[in-house]
């Protein structure tokens, strides 16, 4: 195990998070290399790639973009920002790529994602430490000038990983990296549980459907009116009793906002309105193929169904709301997770896929060496 932050890091993906989390690495005088498989929203000249950010971080920084995926390779730490629609096609790309040695982090992990690469690398009798976060470093928006809105890093990452044994090591990576956030959980599920995105981002688009499809520009927290809000709550209801079925305990979505946009605690539209009044609101989405649904009903709201069954919780609001997404999208999101088949979702109990999560059991016992960033 090392205190040292990694001396080469790579990011997985070029959205708005890919890019925010090579900023806030470089503005911390890290160095870091960029790969997508498209890079559509980056102009690349002569492998170099110019963001000019405002909002938390303010400034040019020109990052170094990869042409070829084996490059990858070379870095000690890859951070995974992609969208879960993504998983199967990229990371599926990706798996001859890894070495022994690496750390693989996904960030705003979904569908238990880490553990299917974990088991996967595992079975290909390859060494590579797999650790997934539940919420993503930070967040931003790209304005309409091109310009990457970055927000501030948030307070607390809950991190979990597998092999069990490697949570000190990866946890001091990411710490000598980003600073003393992150918090070591006892499963996997838990970072998966911990990822709010899909019931805050349905809770966001199911009223705004109309918004959505006339393409009209919306602020996606100046909308969080009080029927969102109770949308929102009830959805998350679920998903804490879901954790609870798990033996965990997670953080409410109130409390979910209070720490990454650094807020008090009090009702979700009023904190949804000081999220829109300090600037740090995204617009809304202005199309109905968009990843508030697209990524998080398959592998967001379909895989917490899919363990509320194994957990023999219900979920109707939940199921509810897929219901009438799978009917306004005409589509089977149901169908669409690979995951669910993948890691054999329908053939689990609890006692078998808490212990197939339990990334880190031994955590406690294992020996932390000081983190160099606080």
């Amino acid at each position: 195990m090392s205190s040292q932050a990694p001396t080469k890091v790579a990011i997985v993906g070029a959205g708005p998070l890919g890019c925010a989390s090579a900023v806030h690495l470089m503005h911390r005088g890290h160095d870091v290399v960029l790969w997508s498989p498209r890079c559509s929203r980056l102009a690349v000249n002569e492998g170099i790639a110019r963001l000019v950010c405002t909002g938390a971080v303010s400034g040019a920084f020109d990052v170094p973009v990869l042409a070829d995926p084996a490059g990858l390779a070379d870095a000690d730490l890859i951070l995974v920002c992609l969208p879960g629609d993504a998983y199967a096609e990229v990371l599926g790309t990706l798996m001859p790529v890894w070495r022994d040695g690496q750390t693989l982090v996904v960030s705003g992990s979904l569908s238990l994602s880490p553990l299917w690469l974990a088991e996967t690398l595992r079975d290909d009798d390859r060494q590579v430490q797999v650790a997934g976060w539940g919420t993503t470093l930070t967040t931003a928006h790209f304005l309409t000038d091109g310009t990457l809105h970055v927000n501030p890093l948030r307070h607390r990452i809950d991190m979990a990983t597998l092999p069990a044994p490697g949570i000190a090591f990866a946890q001091d990576q990411c710490e000598a990296l980003l600073g003393d956030r992150f918090v070591a959980a006892e499963s996997l599920l838990a970072p998966t549980l911990a990822n709010i995105n899909p019931i805050a981002h349905a809770a966001e688009v199911i009223p705004n459907l109309t918004r959505m499809d006339r393409g009209e520009a919306w602020s996606l927290f100046a909308c969080f009116t009080p029927v969102v809000a109770r949308l929102a709550e009830r959805l998350d209801a679920e998903r804490l009793a879901v954790a609870r079925a798990f033996d965990l305990t997670l953080p409410t979505l109130v409390e979910h906002y209070a720490r990454s946009y650094h807020l008090e605690e009090g009702a979700l539209e009023d904190m949804a309105a000081q999220i829109h009044a300090q600037g740090m609101s995204p617009l809304g989405p202005a199309r109905l193929a968009h990843r508030y649904v697209l990524e998080d009903a398959p592998f967001g709201l379909v895989f917490q169904e899919q363990l509320a069954r194994v957990a023999g919780v219900p979920t109707p609001m939940l199921s509810n709301c897929l219901d009438l997404l799978e009917t306004v999208y005409g589509q089977t999101f149901r169908g669409t997770n690979f995951l669910v088949s993948a890691l054999g979702l329908n053939q689990s109990d609890v006692t078998g896929l808490r212990s197939r999560c339990a990334a880190a059991r031994s955590a406690a016992s294992a020996p932390r060496s000081p983190s160099l960033s606080r």
